[in-house]
Protein backbone atom coordinates (compact mmCIF):
# COMPACT_ATOMS: atom_id res chain seq x y z
CA UNK A 1 0.00 0.00 0.00
CA UNK A 2 1.35 3.29 -1.42
CA UNK A 3 1.38 6.11 1.58
CA UNK A 4 -0.78 8.31 -0.19
CA UNK A 5 -3.51 5.34 -0.51
CA UNK A 6 -2.89 4.64 3.12
CA UNK A 7 -3.87 8.75 4.16
CA UNK A 8 -6.50 8.86 2.21
CA UNK A 9 -7.85 6.26 3.95
CA UNK A 10 -7.19 7.06 7.16
CA UNK A 11 -8.53 10.64 6.21
CA UNK A 12 -11.70 8.35 5.25
CA UNK A 13 -11.75 6.62 8.43
CA UNK A 14 -11.74 9.37 11.12
CA UNK A 15 -14.27 11.28 8.66
CA UNK A 16 -16.65 8.36 8.06
CA UNK A 17 -16.44 8.00 12.15
CA UNK A 18 -17.20 11.63 12.75
CA UNK A 19 -20.22 11.22 10.91
CA UNK A 20 -21.47 8.13 12.35
CA UNK A 21 -20.70 9.90 15.85
CA UNK A 22 -22.95 12.79 14.76
CA UNK A 23 -25.64 10.46 13.53
CA UNK A 24 -25.68 8.69 16.42
CA UNK A 25 -26.12 11.15 18.92
CA UNK A 26 -28.62 12.97 16.83
CA UNK A 27 -30.85 10.35 16.55
CA UNK A 28 -29.82 8.30 19.72
CA UNK A 29 -28.99 5.38 17.71
CA UNK A 30 -26.48 2.93 19.46
CA UNK A 31 -25.39 0.82 16.26
CA UNK A 32 -24.01 4.37 14.58
CA UNK A 33 -22.11 4.85 18.00
CA UNK A 34 -20.43 1.73 18.03
CA UNK A 35 -19.77 1.70 14.37
CA UNK A 36 -17.98 5.52 14.77
CA UNK A 37 -16.60 3.69 18.02
CA UNK A 38 -15.12 1.43 15.41
CA UNK A 39 -13.57 3.59 12.92
CA UNK A 40 -11.65 5.72 14.85
CA UNK A 41 -10.07 2.89 16.75
CA UNK A 42 -8.96 1.43 12.59
CA UNK A 43 -7.58 5.02 12.45
CA UNK A 44 -5.64 4.95 15.48
CA UNK A 45 -4.02 1.73 14.83
CA UNK A 46 -3.07 3.66 11.20
CA UNK A 47 -1.52 5.75 13.06
CA UNK A 48 0.37 4.22 15.80
CA UNK A 49 0.43 0.90 14.12
CA UNK A 50 3.08 -1.63 14.02
CA UNK A 51 6.63 -0.13 14.20
CA UNK A 52 8.83 -0.97 11.10
CA UNK A 53 11.20 -3.15 13.31
CA UNK A 54 8.11 -6.08 13.49
CA UNK A 55 6.95 -5.76 9.60
CA UNK A 56 9.31 -7.30 7.61
CA UNK A 57 7.89 -6.13 4.64
CA UNK A 58 9.11 -2.53 5.28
Amino acid sequence: MTTLSKRLLLVAFICLAILFYTIGSKTGALAFIIMGCVLEIAFWIGIFGRSSKDDPAA
